[in-house]
């Protein structure tokens, strides 16, 4: 609940624009303004034309409040439905027809506006206003418009998908909740997620989005298969004589990345006037390609030396480099 700012808010109508500035600088000489949630959407309107300043502070007993400063011109236009309570946080565009759909969110302003405690506000939310739709609440305070009959999978997956892949367990309305329950008007819901966790093909059955069923499809499709057998990898070195010449390194790397191999580590041997003499750690996925970039070196006139067991030559360079070093 502490995270719903907009629960306890104030809106200020005043006769004009200056006095919108006046009587936000009585709000923060006052009280001590929240950092990030001052918004000047007078002199920056939205794209929809709404105006209006907006701010937060740390109230009286340290509560949240939201405060709305506007004029009676401003506060007009955002009643007709263009603007209202949660619209206009909204990145969603959304036709007239749709816009009738949220005619009942003014009714929650006045709710919020006039009542003294948050369960006034779930408590008119919870009632079955539409028999297509429900809408349920983040714990930051944003509505997810969901389909009737919807679960917190479906919620988790509207949140975001990596929220929905690695969901374990919700809270609806403070309350432990399994993951399969259908959600109400005016939930408030809290997805527990795990960082080890994973989708079960078992909600394809519970989920009443399509985005939340594409997902999980998806993550099953890009899922390494466990029983399929892994491509095996070498690792080689290969020193090589570079032209000193602009480019000409470059032109090596390139080469090695068109056959498929990784460059892994790089080391400068010497350098000469006439050439740069490089060891490239490589690691090969495919054989054939690695010998066709062998033949092209070859072609392109370069000399180059293989060297086997890399990794070890390397480990034991460094040892004695720091012997003598200490």
């Amino acid at each position: 609940m502490e995270q719903l700012t907009d629960v306890m808010g104030f809106r200020v109508i005043v006769n004009d624009v200056k006095n919108c500035y006046s009587v936000l600088g009585i709000f923060h000489t006052k009280w001590s303004m929240i950092p990030g949630k001052f918004k000047d959407y007078i002199s920056s309107p939205k794209l929809n034309n709404y105006k209006s300043l907006h701010t937060a502070v740390i109230g009286p007993q340290k509560e949240k409040v939201e405060i709305q400063i506007r004029t009676q011109k401003m506060h007009d236009f955002a009643e007709r439905g263009i603007a209202s309570h949660w619209l206009y946080k909204s990145s969603e565009k959304l036709s007239r027809t749709t816009l009738k759909e949220y005619d009942w969110l003014r009714d929650l302003v006045d709710i919020i506006d006039t009542g003294s405690t948050p369960e006034d506000f779930f408590e008119y939310t919870k009632l079955q206003m539409f028999q297509d739709n429900v809408f349920c609440f983040t714990p930051y305070g944003e509505v997810i418009k969901l389909p009737k009959e919807a679960t917190p999978i479906d919620f988790a997956y509207a949140v975001h998908t990596k929220v929905g892949d690695t969901a374990i367990g919700c809270e609806i309305n403070g309350k432990t909740s399994p993951l399969q329950s259908k959600l109400q008007n005016g939930d408030m819901v809290k997805i527990q997620v795990s960082k080890k966790a994973s989708p079960s093909l078992y909600w394809l059955s519970l989920t009443k989005t399509g985005k939340a069923r594409a997902s999980i499809r998806k993550y099953w499709q890009n899922k390494e298969n466990p029983n399929e057998k892994k491509t095996k990898k070498y690792i080689t070195g290969l020193c090589i004589q570079i032209p000193n010449e602009p480019g000409r390194l470059g032109e090596v790397s390139s080469l090695i990345g068109i056959y498929n191999c990784n460059i892994m580590n790089m080391e400068l041997l010497q350098k000469k006037n006439e050439y740069l003499e490089f060891i490239f750690d490589i690691q090969v996925k495919d054989l054939k390609k690695y010998t066709n970039l062998i033949s092209d070196l070859k072609l392109k006139e370069y000399k180059f030396k293989l060297i086997r067991h890399r990794k070890k030559d390397a480990l034991l360079r460094r040892i004695f480099k720091n012997f003598k070093r200490n």
